[in-house]
């Protein structure tokens, strides 16, 4: 990859974190990389162990990912009235679930077909990157998925704001409960008005459809 096409890997992977870190390692990933330590504590979260384990995760988030259960939960409500939805909400016993449901009724209408698959994508990258750091890919390795990452992105969205909602979507969509979601909000809006409005966001710098070929 040329400089420019690692710069906006580097852009995409951040992107499913959350807050200052996320413009952060937007801007700055490739001249201040994550520490091994970091890299392995994140791997661990997803049972990350070995080379293994690192490909089979990296080939869910490509493949299937937290947009197949947001695709289930979206069929589900569509076939609701807006009454039933909410009652459904409020009566629910698992708070996980009515989280979900809650990001689901809120994004559905505002996504495209490919819904959250943009937080799956981003997570993807983050993750071969930290694999490639502690050794579990190579950086061939990491090169294939990162470029495969990449250009489902851009299969799947036409611009930086398109990407940025249905990522941070589906960063809403996995916490674990309503009161969750609202800190993440919180925690995030300073971030996502920096991602989309500040002059020295990537986004103003990179056009979204660079090319990879």
């Amino acid at each position: 990859m040329n400089r420019k096409q690692k710069k906006y890997v580097n852009t995409l992977a951040p992107l499913c974190m959350i807050g200052y870190y996320t413009f952060y390692y937007s801007l700055y990933l490739s001249e201040v990389p994550f520490s091994k330590r970091t890299a392995r504590k994140h791997l661990k979260q997803y049972e990350i162990t070995d080379k293994n384990t690192a490909q089979d995760r990296l080939e869910w988030f490509l493949t299937t990912g937290n947009r197949r259960e947001f695709y289930v939960l979206q069929s589900s409500l569509l076939f609701l009235s807006e009454a039933e939805a909410k009652e459904l909400l409020s009566i629910g016993e698992d708070e996980t679930l009515i989280a979900k449901l809650s990001a689901v009724k809120k994004y559905m209408h505002r996504l495209n077909e490919h819904s959250i698959g943009a937080f799956d994508l981003s997570s993807a990258l983050l993750l071969t990157k930290h694999a490639q750091r502690t050794g579990l890919l190579t950086q061939k390795e990491a090169q294939s998925y990162e470029i495969r990452a990449v250009r489902l992105a851009q299969t799947m969205y036409t611009s930086w704001s398109e990407y940025l909602t249905a990522c941070t979507a589906g960063a809403e969509f996995v916490q674990k409960s309503t009161d969750d979601q609202e800190k993440y909000l919180n925690f995030q809006k300073n971030t996502l008005i920096k991602l989309m409005a500040s002059k020295h966001s990537p986004f103003r710098k990179i056009e979204f459809e660079t090319s990879f070929s």
